[in-house]
């Protein structure tokens, strides 16, 4: 007989399959993922159930006072996410302007991680959305990330482990850089 692992996946689905019964638009706006699934799940800006920190840097140019009344904050760059939550989400979403959150929060469900892009898998866009659609999603973002220079994407990725990345994420199989050179590769 098949066995569901607690991770938490097959909890979600069944949760989300009444919240999200039909199809919602999911596309991609200038340099950012428009997810019509976000304003009534608030899962990943909501609180969290982990008080390990999940950071969300921000680019230099995002810089500016106050930071600490929209984030809880790691270094003076690094807002991050955990047990209560993102301090710019209210009730009826998230208050802040475009420019001013974290790129991670644009491209949600796609994660760049360890220099590659990845998808999140316990998303509900992701769990009830064409895999195609997110692929796509996929290339968009990483030619918007192509436009930074090497040390804000160093800056912007995620470093995760192995075993984080199989149990939470799908491969987009999207490279943004290697090593000391900057390239986006399909593997």
């Amino acid at each position: 007989m098949m066995k569901m692992t607690p991770d938490g996946f097959w909890d979600y689905t069944r949760k989300w399959q009444k919240d999200f019964a039909g199809n919602r638009p999911v596309a991609w706006e200038k340099y950012w993922i428009e997810n019509d699934f976000c304003k009534d799940c608030r899962f990943c800006c909501g609180p969290q159930d982990s008080d390990i920190p999940f950071p969300m840097p921000l680019l230099e140019r995002q810089r500016r006072e106050h930071l600490d009344r929209d984030f809880h904050l790691l270094d003076s760059l690094t807002p991050y996410l955990a047990a209560p939550g993102c301090k710019a989400c209210g009730t009826e979403g998230c208050r802040l302007k475009l420019e001013e959150k974290p790129l991670a929060c644009g491209f949600f469900p796609v994660v760049l991680a360890n220099g590659g892009l990845y998808l999140y898998k316990n998303c509900p866009a992701v769990i009830f959305s064409p895999l195609i659609r997110f692929m796509e999603l996929g290339l968009k973002v990483g030619e918007y990330l192509q436009t930074l220079d090497l040390d804000e994407l160093r800056r912007l990725s995620l470093w995760l482990n192995c075993d984080t990345l199989s149990r939470s994420y799908i491969d987009l199989r999207i490279s943004l850089f290697r090593d000391n050179a900057k390239e986006m590769a399909l593997d």
